[in-house]
């Protein structure tokens, strides 16, 4: 079976890294794009690219949080010929705002009283896919949150159960025209394997 991508959609607070973590740890042809760890947008992608490179499968965890930031990682799977599904965790912004103010520390500070300030911010700006527009994904998973506070092996297996229950948005053939555009960019790895191909360009 051929590598996929995974798109995680969702508010500050709302699963995403305790999904992708889990995901990783029980599924070990997965690895995590998280910009938490990464510090940038940038590392994201070249990290994706490599990844992809290798036939490994990705799950890019980041709030994503409107159609310009997803784009980005469309592209990639376009160019790449994979397929592309997204979760969206539909945790609101009172469900988020109760973990984040519950977090003891977290690695961009989003916890505590100013944790909660700055997803007010991100409240602001967030929109979701929907399916009234197809922005490229082949599924489009709604996960509500769960009311376990750990993630199990057999939670993981249950949100893949789900995803492949979700409507195929676009069919194999025409998920193979959207790859015609990208197919006379040539892809080129340099001595530590990095992978260059055109990322379209956007503020990190």
């Amino acid at each position: 079976m051929s590598n996929r991508m995974l798109v995680l959609v969702g508010l500050p607070g709302s699963g995403k890294s305790t999904i992708s973590n889990k995901l990783i740890q029980c599924k070990k042809d997965w690895q995590r794009v998280n910009q938490d760890d990464m510090k940038s947008r940038k590392a994201c992608e070249m990290y994706t690219k490599k990844f992809l490179d290798k036939q490994q499968n990705v799950i890019v965890d980041r709030c994503n949080f409107d159609r310009s930031q997803r784009k980005t990682w469309i592209d990639l799977a376009q160019h790449y010929k994979v397929p592309i599904d997204c979760i969206v965790l539909t945790a609101n912004q009172q469900e988020c705002g109760d973990r984040i103010f519950g977090r003891e520390q977290h690695p961009t500070g989003v916890h505590g009283k100013n944790g909660v300030y700055i997803l007010r911010r991100f409240v602001r700006d967030y929109h979701p896919p929907t399916l009234d527009f197809n922005e490229g994904f082949s599924r489009i998973l709604y996960l509500d949150p769960s009311p376990d506070t750990v993630c199990t092996v057999e939670r993981i297996d249950e949100i893949f159960a789900l995803l492949e229950q979700c409507p195929l948005l676009i069919s194999e053939s025409n998920h193979d025209n959207n790859h015609i555009q990208h197919e006379k960019s040539k892809v080129t790895i340099d001595s530590n394997g990095w992978s260059t191909i055109p990322v379209t360009k956007k503020n990190e």
